[in-house]
């Protein structure tokens, strides 16, 4: 029987075990990252140390160089347009996007392989700010029947191509393109019941009809519509990430909606390659199991 909600955190921490992406190194504001046969640098504000291995940066194929609120993609010799790279047997189309991103948070990971643990053959999932569609890959693997939201049609379309690359594209999935909390409000409407509700809310966006989102205002009215869309022994999964917000805040602000759920708060990080092993952290995920 699940305890009763105590604000006692503990919090844990999860790294994904990668053989096609490697942390190379940090520091500086900076993160070295291999994806596949690529090596890129990316901003990253929370790694204040040094870097290990500074000789190593120079051969990155390409680096995103912020210049205030704007940026760009500098390249170095030949880098492709768009390239694939593999997690088990999940397959993701990587590309230079905007605002430092390739298509593929891999630190969510870690989630994708409790994912496929948690979900039995047949199960229902909701995927909300499902992105690129890591999640809905590691759910269509473990054999459930998947609802994915996204209020990026871009985002939708990588989505679906994940799942043709990663042989999942005759699996039971609903692609939807629509704002979170309207969707949500729909299928509570519509008494739609899910086993597992997994959703990476931004800090702030806007839905497909310009409906705005802010995580201080909206997360706790959609933990609430997500309450009556749970079964019976439901998982919801949480993930923030560069909020401003600590995990005891997210952690407390699931429990104060699923009181009576047990509760599981896990910062997500991913090590680096190099003999100080450092771990970055790049997330936090509330896990509350009714």
């Amino acid at each position: 029987m699940a305890m009763a909600y105590s604000s006692r955190m503990h919090l844990t921490t999860e790294t994904a075990q990668w053989e096609n992406y490697q942390l190379l190194d940090s520091g500086d504001g900076k993160k070295l990252e291999r994806f596949g046969e690529v090596t890129v640098v990316r901003p990253e504000f929370q790694a204040l140390w040094a870097p290990e291995q500074p000789a190593l940066w120079s051969g990155a194929h390409a680096e995103y160089v912020q210049d205030g609120e704007d940026g760009r993609w500098e390249t170095h010799g030949n880098v492709p347009d768009s390239w694939t790279v593999r997690y088990h047997d999940l397959v993701f189309s990587l590309r230079r996007a905007s605002f430092k991103h390739t298509g593929l948070f891999p630190e969510q990971a870690a989630n994708w392989d409790v994912i496929q643990k948690t979900v039995k053959k047949g199960a229902t999932m909701l995927n909300l700010f499902g992105y690129t569609g890591g999640a809905t890959l590691a759910g269509l693997r473990a054999g459930a029947e998947v609802v994915h939201v996204d209020a990026s049609k871009p985002a939708i379309a990588s989505a679906k191509k994940n799942a043709e690359l990663s042989g999942l594209h005759d699996r039971t999935v609903r692609w939807i393109v629509d704002d979170a909390m309207t969707f949500v409000e729909r299928e509570v409407r519509r008494a739609r019941r899910y086993n597992l509700v997994i959703m990476d809310p931004p800090a702030f966006g806007r839905g497909p009809k310009r409906e705005i989102w802010r995580f201080e205002d909206h997360l706790t009215p959609l933990l609430a519509l997500c309450k009556d869309l749970l079964r019976p022994k439901g998982v919801l999964m949480v993930n923030a990430y560069s909020m401003g917000f600590s995990a005891r805040v997210v952690e407390q602000t699931v429990g104060s909606v699923f009181p009576k759920s047990e509760i599981e708060t896990v910062e997500l990080t991913l090590k680096e390659h190099t003999k100080r092993e450092f771990l970055l952290p790049l997330g936090v995920t509330v896990r509350a199991r009714l």
